[in-house]
């Protein structure tokens, strides 16, 4: 795997990071992501045990209560039968836990929670319920192996555990110590807190904290930032830091700041002229490829194949950069042979390598769409940043001027039926101009078989809408109006 360049953007009130591998943006992370709760530990407590359904439902001061399932907790997993009844022995309404978010909560759904806690640093993952002792597959020496695992052993009890990361193989034994004895104390002391009210205990998730837990050191070859002064002190010394001095704005400099942008659009266009389309849904996320201006040089085949390879490598690096999770349906070209769609099918396992999210492919269905699905622990960036249109409610769509002056003249009809002598609707531009009709025929013909004046207020809107302000007589809309625009 290539080293990543890391691009700090501190030096106003958001401060944003930015991955860069093979000279694109692949992850980027912010300070107004305050949507995550993963990895926080807290003092829960038990607002309902549903022993049936092999919940515990916690309210941990958030929005909605979290969701404990039995096998997510440790009484859980050292139970192989009689789940209802340890369910009810362990757990009752009104008790207070000690939990932690494995996942923020989406849509309806609360936060989910375990009790089987665990805390992650830049050396170890320590478990203070679980005996284990492993360590990550990437450190190759057996040598360096069984030392870890020795030391695993020895500073650990019948009690807690612990995992040493990739990042312990360059690291000396007293910082990896350092760090496990610092967790052990931390958990100690969150033990002893007070457990008679709802509270965090412990946040994961500042952002520099959660980037390199992320992004551990050794896999970083240079970082530029933009106010190395103020942040210094939050980056590791082991790695090449370049302070930037340019007046322009370090993401535009890095070409970062237009990507992000793109990353919020449902086209993206590759480099032949083929694109995607990607629609979020709450159900699942549906990708869409299409030739577009692509023509091929050769036969149709050969140019489906090229699109879906091409389309393969972009979406594996968009779904890392908007950072959407949850089930994913991708609709490739249709390919005459298995062949091809095996290939593809390894070009995108290729393609996911560098993703830090756990990815499972499930491969081609009979009709041709492939399925896969990625770990969702967060809110996609477009989820975090971005809010439902007030207008459409974020459906993308509104009634048409048409519609909406049918549904107006069966608002005016009815309000006629009540001896008014004059209405006062506030709408659009469009809506007036069609409401009124040629030489305002359409508005006078109304008036006339309703026995009633029509004043219209203009809106800058754009969008089609209208709003019945008042009622009256015909003198008192004129007053009214005469004010408004005084």
């Amino acid at each position: 795997m290539s080293l990543k360049k890391v691009i700090m953007n501190v030096k106003h009130s958001e401060k944003r990071i930015a991955v860069i591998e093979d000279d694109q943006l692949v992850e980027w992370f912010s300070s107004a992501d305050k949507n995550t709760h993963v990895g926080n530990i807290y003092i829960g407590q038990v607002q309902e045990v549903m022993p049936k359904l092999n919940a515990i439902f916690v309210n941990i001061g958030l929005n909605k209560n979290g969701f404990l399932r039995f096998e997510d907790t440790i009484e859980g997993k050292e139970s192989d039968i009689k789940i209802e009844s340890v369910i009810r022995q362990k757990f009752h309404k009104g008790q207070y836990i000690l939990v932690q978010v494995i996942k923020d909560a989406f849509d309806e759904k609360g936060p989910k929670l375990t009790n089987n806690i665990e805390i992650s640093g830049d050396y170890v993952v320590y478990f203070p319920l679980t005996k284990q002792v492993a360590v990550s597959n990437k450190i190759k020496k057996e040598s360096k192996r069984n030392k870890l695992y020795s030391l695993g052993r020895e500073y650990t009890n019948e009690h807690d555990g612990v995992i040493f990361r990739s990042s312990c193989d360059n690291a000396i034994t007293d910082e990896i110590l350092s760090e496990l004895k610092a967790f052990q104390s931390l958990y100690e002391s969150l033990k002893s807190q007070d457990y008679k009210k709802i509270s965090c205990v412990w946040e994961a998730n500042s952002l520099f904290t959660k980037f390199f837990k992320l992004h551990p050191k050794d896999t970083i070859s240079e970082l530029i930032i933009d106010d190395l002064v103020s942040y210094q002190n939050y980056l590791p010394a082991e790695i090449q830091v370049t302070s930037y001095r340019g007046i322009e704005n370090i993401f535009e400099a890095f070409k970062i700041e237009d990507q992000i942008e793109k990353s919020f659009k449902q086209i993206v266009w590759l480099k032949n002229g083929s694109f995607l389309i990607i629609e979020q849904t709450e159900a699942m996320t549906v990708i869409d490829v299409n030739t577009g201006k692509f023509g091929g040089k050769n036969d149709r085949e050969d140019t489906v194949y090229k699109t879906n390879q091409l389309a393969a490598i972009e979406i594996a690096r968009q779904l890392r950069l908007r950072d959407i999770g949850g089930m994913i349906i991708i609709d490739f070209i249709n390919m005459k042979t298995t062949e091809k769609q095996k290939s593809i099918f390894d070009l995108l396992k290729e393609s996911f390598k560098g993703d830090r999210a756990y990815t499972k492919l499930f491969g081609f269905t009979d009709l041709g769409l492939f399925e896969l699905t990625r770990k969702r622990t967060a809110h996609s960036h477009i989820e975090a940043t971005h809010q439902k249109c007030p207008v459409c409610n974020g459906s993308g769509l509104v009634k048409n001027t048409v519609q909406t002056v049918f549904e107006l003249e069966r608002a005016l009809w009815e309000l006629s039926a009540n001896d008014v002598e004059a209405i006062l609707v506030e709408c659009n531009e469009e809506v007036a101009n069609a409401l009124n009709g040629e030489q305002n025929n359409h508005i006078q013909r109304l008036e006339k078989a309703m026995f009633l004046k029509i004043f219209l207020k203009i809106s800058s809107s754009k969008t089609p809408f209208y709003e019945i302000v008042r009622t009256g007589t015909t003198n008192e809309m004129k007053l009214y109006l005469e004010a408004a625009n005084s």
